[in-house]
């Protein structure tokens, strides 16, 4: 009777400890390590030490610490220790839409030329049709491009003289000359003539799509587990590990990841007309295989989270969500969110990763549609994901 009295003193004491103390410490969630003694003598005080610790730990995520809680008090920004800044050194005022190595695309203007160039590895992209479309949507000249045979392009292209002075370019892609081309980039390049000749015009919300990516963020929030980005379930973990196994570099691991979620995954179109908002807890959504933007970005960055790949759940203002597809004054100054995607931090940058719109398979009228993955919005620029996207928000414990 006195050792289970001891047994259940030590309990309290522990749990009491656990509480006041930072319960995601280490000695905590591993305490037989720390306590071998405890470990051999009182297997059971170990592991429930160590279960406690990890429930409170769920528990204590979602609780503002006193200097958080003033921010919100002021309306201001959360601080960050210095020392848990993630350093963003990301790639400037470059032609590129996106930096994935095997298959991307770069548009350069100079004078009254433009120059479309890149790689396009996959066979549906062997050939490409460059198109020049007015604020009406009417189609002034095309030009051909065709891909060699290192999946390399680059073609001159004189850019056609209209009235107004503003164009949209756009890129399909096929596998033959002729015959069906599909979308590559579409309503993304706007071009506007200058007295110094043609230029790609600036998204209205670059400039603060900018300030907001260039803010510190905090690398442990971006590898915490919450209530919907599961990151410590043993079936992510599992998951994540069998797609990334064999891999070395994050940004690699990264793109497994994404091409995964892209492949498996299927947007519910379905969803959007019915009353019940379709799942986004990452668990949920790897039963059900469908979601909508949320679930995308919080599958992603659980799997992320759950191999220690910092990730943020990023939402924000999308065009072509709805019948929307330029920026207006109104959209340009909106708060709403209508999209999600993610951030995530690898080789020192905050890598930006829409897997929603680079994944083509649907659910529509109850029928699972198959598409191929696309890498558009993998690594994208900043500069051209501004074309569509607007930064709201760095989500926080959801």
């Amino acid at each position: 009777m006195k050792a289970f009295k001891r047994f259940v003193a030590v309990i309290l004491i522990l749990a009491i400890a656990v509480c006041f103390i930072n319960a995601e410490t280490d000695l905590f969630l591993n305490f037989g390590s720390y306590f071998p003694i405890i470990e051999e003598k009182y297997p059971k005080v170990s592991q429930t030490v160590s279960a406690v610790s990890e429930r409170i730990s769920r528990f204590t995520d979602y609780i503002p610490s006193p200097s958080e809680i003033m921010a919100y008090i002021k309306n201001e920004e959360p601080p960050i220790d210095p020392a848990d800044v993630a350093v963003n050194a990301y790639i400037q005022d470059s032609p590129m839409l996106s930096f994935y190595p095997k298959e991307n695309i770069g548009i350069k203007v100079e004078g009254d030329k433009v120059n479309v160039f890149g790689i396009a590895s996959s066979s549906d992209k062997e050939h490409l049709i460059v198109e020049f479309t007015d604020k009406n949507g009417e189609s002034i000249s095309q030009e051909s491009i065709a891909v060699g045979s290192d999946d390399e392009f680059s073609k001159n292209i004189d850019i056609p003289e209209i009235s107004d002075g503003t164009l949209d370019l756009s890129v399909y892609g096929g596998n033959k000359p002729y015959g069906q081309f599909e979308s590559w980039v579409y309503n993304y390049i706007k071009l506007s003539r200058t007295d110094s000749g043609w230029e790609i015009a600036k998204s209205p919300v670059f400039d603060h799509n900018k300030t907001m990516y260039e803010k510190d963020k905090s690398v442990s929030e971006a590898l915490k587990h919450t209530a919907s980005i599961q990151s410590n379930s043993d079936s992510i973990i599992s998951i994540a590990q069998q797609l990334t196994q064999g891999i070395s570099d994050d940004y690699s691991k990264v793109l497994a990841l994404h091409d995964w979620i892209c492949s498996y995954m299927y947007y519910d179109v379905d969803s959007l007309s019915e009353q019940e908002a379709p799942p986004y807890y990452a668990t949920d959504i790897v039963k059900t295989r469908k979601a909508v933007c949320l679930g995308f970005a919080t599958l992603m960055a659980a799997l992320c989270r759950s191999i220690d790949i910092p990730c943020n759940v990023v939402s924000g203002y999308a065009l072509g969500v709805g019948d929307d597809t330029e920026w207006t004054e109104e959209t340009v100054a909106t708060a709403e969110q209508n999209h999600a995607w993610n951030e995530v931090y690898v080789d020192g940058r905050w890598v930006i990763i829409d897997t929603t719109w680079d994944c083509a398979n649907k659910i529509e009228n109850g029928e699972m549609i198959k598409g191929e993955v696309s890498h558009l919005y993998f690594d994208a620029n900043l500069q051209f994901f501004s074309a569509n996207h607007k930064i709201i928000e760095y989500q926080r414990r959801r």
